[in-house]
């Protein structure tokens, strides 16, 4: 069990990559458009694909985006795994109401975490191998992907299923786009 500050890009990415490593089920990101976890290097795409490829029951890759451009422009490698291993990988657009949080939460197998305090610094918390100090990391984006889903049935909200563009409902409303 550890903890640590950090305080550089260079160490965030850093962690990143430790959390994504680490990850051997379940992995949960909450962040603005994706951009600084640079989940397009291979590396990184290796590693969620290897999270997914097992196809079990309890392996899921589940992401909220507050800005969900960067995702459609520029992240043609994750939108490819999302064709290929939906409903293991999800990606929500949160609702208009969630874009007052400026953090991040980056959550593998509910026992690591890295939390950007705010979108425009590095400044964060990497927590490692500790259950209880990321219970709280773990149920507050459980609350948002709650959030985000009671908005997507009321139609505010945007949700990647297994096709781009991304298309409004879960489910439902399939042939309307935006």
């Amino acid at each position: 069990m550890s903890s640590r500050l950090i305080t550089t890009w260079s160490d965030y990415d850093g962690a990143v990559q430790e959390i994504l490593d680490r990850s051997t089920a379940t992995l949960q990101i909450f962040d603005e458009d994706l951009a600084p976890l640079r989940l397009e290097s291979p590396e990184r795409i290796a590693v969620l694909r290897g999270l997914l490829v097992a196809r079990e029951s309890h392996q899921r890759l589940t992401i909220v985006v507050q800005k969900p451009d960067f995702v459609r422009q520029y992240s043609p490698q994750l939108m490819h795994l999302l064709t290929v291993y939906a409903p293991s990988l999800t990606v929500i657009h949160s609702p208009p109401h969630l874009d007052k949080f400026k953090d991040s939460l980056l959550i593998a197998d509910g026992r690591h975490t890295l939390i950007r305090f705010h979108r425009d610094h590095a400044r964060a918390r990497l927590i490692l191998d500790d259950v209880h100090e990321c219970t709280p990391h773990t149920k507050r984006f459980e609350e948002i992907v709650a959030a985000a889903r009671r908005a997507t049935q009321s139609d505010h909200a945007w949700t990647v299923r297994s096709t781009p563009p991304i298309s409004r409902g879960m489910g439902r409303g399939r042939g309307r786009r935006s």
